[in-house]
Formats: C-alpha cells, structure tokens, sequence
C-alpha cells in the first residue's frame, strides 16, 4: 500500500502551509485596523482642532500632553511651555491654588474635575473659564487618560453681574424712597416691627419730623427748590442718625427716624439731635430758603405692647400739638 508523504494532510492547494495563510490574514487585519485608527485619529484630532473651546489631554498621573490650538492662540504659550504643569502659570494668582488642589484630587480619586477659574489671555487680560475633565477608562476601570475642556464663560458672567445689580437696584427701588434715597414707608414698618419685637431692656423711639411751611416753599419758589429742599434735609438726618436707626421719608414733607431708647428723657434727646441736625437756611439757585420743621416723639416701653401703626399715631400727634404750641407762640 502506498503512503502518503508527512504533512501533506495540512498543505493547502496554494502550496503554502494553512498556519502561514492565517498570519497573513491576521497582518492585513492588523494593518486594515490600524489604517482605520489612523483614519480616526486624524478626524478626531481634526474636530478638535476645529472646536471653539479649548481642549487638553493628559496621562493617567495629570501629566499634560497634548493642548490644542485655540489654548496655544489664547494664552500666548508653545505647547513645549504648556506640557506638563505648565498649564498652572497662566491661572489668576488667587485661583491657582485651588485649580492645584482640585486637579490633584481629581487624578488621586478618578472622579470628574470642575472649576470656575480665570485665565490670563496672551495680552494679559483675564477672562472667567469653566473648566471640566473627564478620565477615559480601559476595560477593567484603569484611567487611560483624561480628557479635559475650558470653556470661556467672561461673557456669561458679566451677564450675571449685570443681572444682580439690576436686581440690588430694584429691590432698593422697591425699599426706598427715589427722590431722597431713605428708607420708604414699607421698610420703615419692617424695620418698626422687628425692633418692637425684640426690644427687652430699652425701648423704642419714633421722631415724626414734619417741614413747616413747606406747601409755601413750593408756591414761591417752584417745585424744583422744594426738591432740593427735601433731598436737603434728608442728607441731614442721615447724618444724625446712630447705627441701627432707620430714617424713612414717608410722605411728602414727613419724615420718620426710629431708633432705640433707654427712657422717655432718651426719647426726647433722640428728637432733639434731630431737630438740631436741621440748617435754619439752605441755598438754592441764588435763593435763601428757610428750613424749619416740627418734631414729634413717641417713646414705647419694653412692656408697652404697639404696632407700627400705634407708634407712628402717637408720633404724628405730638407732631401736631408741637406745631401748633409753636404757631401760637409766634402769634402771641
């Protein structure tokens, strides 16, 4: 019987042997997946390049390997001068530190990086930045390399600064008066009721401050003088008053100081201050006009229970009763 020779069972009609058939097939497997990474890199690298953003890519340690173009353009540096840490120099000295603390954090736990930071551009200007950065992980959960982004947000805050003056600006608007600056009569209730209500050893005084002759004032001179007039006044009693009293104006020529009082003898030093801070004369527009008022003050005990409203009564009546001892002695 005639045999056949060694090994030709495993020869494949090509004539060459099936295990070198498969690792020719597995090099072009090789080569076709490394040519489509090639492809992918390169489109990859091309989105980012082509990003408004910045965009950064580190080793697993925080290392910094890679920036792209728009960090280069809007810092000023080579990437030879960014790799490594040298991303830290161009942060605002007062946020370098915690840019530090919480990039060191973020590569020690793997967790995601977030900070709000400035930046200094290539002409020494700051802008804010939002910075973020996620880790890229293996199969197994080892960090690959972290993927990070700045994103320029100047313009977002400014927006923000803007929008909380305008609310400062409406809640003052909403709390006091426009043409003098003091407190309206609804701050001037809060402010009341909060200290009636946590008075305990010394009480409370309210000045009821009312401008005499003030309807003449704006007959004779116009209301423009009268304006002034009021804003006058208001800037003296603002002078006079202590920290923690609260002057309001609450109606045309009245106005409200309250503050607190150790007695009724306090109380009426408390009206008396007031009532000297006034000038007897302000000049407007080459014009002498007399400023005068009438001062009215209630004095409410710890142990005396009164609203806002009660004070305020009290006050205005002892305005009028002043105003009217005066205009009778003047006419007498």
């Amino acid at each position: 019987m005639d045999h056949e020779p060694a090994g030709s069972a495993n020869e494949p009609t090509g004539g060459r042997p099936e295990h070198v058939r498969a690792l020719e097939a597995e090099v072009r497997s090789l080569r076709d997946r490394l040519a489509r990474l090639e492809t992918s890199e390169a489109e990859w690298r091309t989105l980012v390049e082509t990003l408004p953003q910045i965009v950064w890519i580190t080793r697993p340690d925080g290392w910094h390997e890679h920036f792209n173009r728009q960090w280069l353009e809007f810092t000023g540096l080579t990437l030879e001068e960014s790799l490594g840490h040298g991303w830290n120099p161009p942060f605002h000295p007062e946020d370098r530190p915690l840019a530090w603390k919480l990039w060191e954090d973020a590569t020690s736990t793997g967790t995601p990086y977030e900070i709000e930071y400035r930046l200094r551009r290539h002409d020494g200007t700051y802008h804010w930045m939002l910075g973020r950065a996620l880790p890229l992980r293996d199969r197994e959960g080892n960090i690959i390399k972290w993927f990070g982004t700045c994103t320029d947000i100047e313009a977002l805050k400014a927006a923000e600064a803007h929008v909380a003056e305008l609310v400062v600006e409406l809640e003052r608007r909403a709390d006091h008066d426009p043409l003098t600056g003091l407190a309206n009569r609804d701050l001037l209730f809060r402010q009341l009721e909060l200290m009636l209500r946590q008075r305990r050893r010394v009480g409370v005084a309210a000045a009821f401050v009312d401008l005499d002759e003030f309807k003449m004032v704006n007959d004779r001179h116009g209301h423009h003088v009268g304006d002034r007039l009021l804003v006058h006044v208001a800037d003296q009693l603002r002078d006079a008053v202590r920290q923690g009293d609260v002057a309001a104006r609450i109606g045309g020529d009245e106005f409200v100081v309250v503050g607190e009082a150790e007695d009724e003898h306090d109380a009426e030093r408390f009206g008396q201050r007031l009532l000297d801070a006034l000038d007897d004369r302000i000049e407007v527009d080459d014009r002498s006009v007399p400023v005068t008022a009438s001062i009215g003050v209630a004095y409410i005990a710890p142990g005396d229970d009164a609203s806002p409203d009660v004070v305020l009564s009290r006050a205005d009546a002892r305005t009028y009763r002043n105003k009217r001892r005066r205009r009778a002695g003047s006419s007498g």
